[in-house]
């Protein structure tokens, strides 16, 4: 776990991470945890991360926006996507290094990427390590109090024989850790979200640099209607890559209510303290209950949604699958970027 939070590249890290968290997601489900855990949607969580991290899901937008024919594109794409996995967004790699010394349209993506691959590691790095050492330590102890009430629960759900019991004792867990989560993650979406705004004075620094601060106001003042105009367009990208998540079989838009039905051990739940955690984001009867999440840098709003889909998606087999083939795993691991579908 600290060999792969130490990778700098962030590509073949979070290609790590998402890898990481299907074998954590394993080992639970062999130990007895029936039914997701929380590393098995973090598994598909991460490979999502990853997109946005190499760019592709904007790249990806970009090309729906512009209306044009798909054999027309194709030569963009194919040399679009060559640039993403040669670094285009990774300033450890060459081509992403002279790319941040560059000031074009595409600097809002490209801090995107960054906050996400640095969200992605600071999830992995605290909730990934203490999954990890729960899995290999007898005596096991953790810190902070959602942790400690998620691990507890797991333990219960392993040893529990009603099988309605012990699905809500695994929600219960799976929901407390995704809070804990989504609360540490709150300054990195918000920092993806906000990336493609800047004020007049700094857009002048980025044009003129810090020695002309009288000339660099001015140009900024010009130049920040039509900054303001790739802004918009760029928080549209953005917002668009962070609210979609790729399951298999199935795409998943955050900003479009789960009308698939709950499974039956939890159509109805029965356990207090699960109770009690899900209607903090349920709304009180008889308000429609839409999980689709018109703002995702609010917390209450992505925690709305995530307790839809852990519950509609909770007895999902597809989503014990690897996210990646074995000759993908065989060339992330020896520090080659795959080809395919990542």
């Amino acid at each position: 776990m600290r060999r792969i939070a130490a990778i700098r590249n962030p590509v073949l890290r979070n290609l790590e991470i998402t890898h990481a968290y299907s074998l954590l997601s394993a080992e639970i489900a062999a130990r007895g945890g029936v039914g997701a855990n929380w590393c098995t949607f973090a598994t598909w969580a991460s490979r999502q991360a990853g997109r946005t991290i190499r760019g592709e899901d904007a790249l990806g937008y970009i090309e729906q926006r512009l209306c044009v024919g798909r054999s027309l594109l194709h030569p963009f794409r194919s040399f679009g996507r060559w640039l993403l996995r040669k670094g285009l967004f990774d300033k450890s790699s060459r081509l992403g290094s002279a790319m941040a010394r560059l000031r074009t349209p595409f600097d809002a993506v490209e801090l995107a990427s960054d906050a996400v691959a640095r969200g992605n590691l600071k999830v992995f790095a605290e909730i990934g390590y203490e999954f990890a050492r729960w899995l290999r330590e007898d005596a096991f102890a953790v810190d902070a109090p959602l942790l400690q009430v998620a691990f507890a629960s797991y333990e219960a759900a392993f040893v529990e024989e009603d099988p309605k019991r012990r699905a809500e004792l695994m929600l219960r867990a799976n929901l407390s850790i995704g809070l804990h989560e989504q609360t540490r993650l709150q300054p990195e979406i918000g920092e993806a979200l906000d990336a493609p705004y800047v004020t007049a004075e700094e857009l002048g620094r980025m044009l003129c640099g810090t020695s002309r601060p009288r000339l660099a106001k001015a140009v900024g003042a010009l130049a920040l209607p039509a900054q303001s105009l790739v802004a918009r367009f760029s928080r549209e990208v953005i917002t668009h890559s962070l609210m979609v998540l790729s399951l298999p079989g199935r795409i998943l838009a955050l900003g479009t209510h789960l009308e698939d039905a709950y499974p039956a051990d939890l159509h109805e739940l029965v356990e207090p303290e699960l109770i009690a955690l899900v209607s903090q984001y349920e709304p009180v009867p008889p308000a429609p209950d839409n999980c689709g999440a018109e703002d995702w840098a609010n917390l209450e709003q992505r925690m709305h949604y995530i307790v839809h889909l852990f519950r509609v998606f909770h007895v999902d087999a597809q989503l014990a699958g690897p996210p990646f083939s074995a000759s993908q795993v065989e060339r992330f691991l020896a520090g080659v970027v795959p080809e395919g579908d990542l």
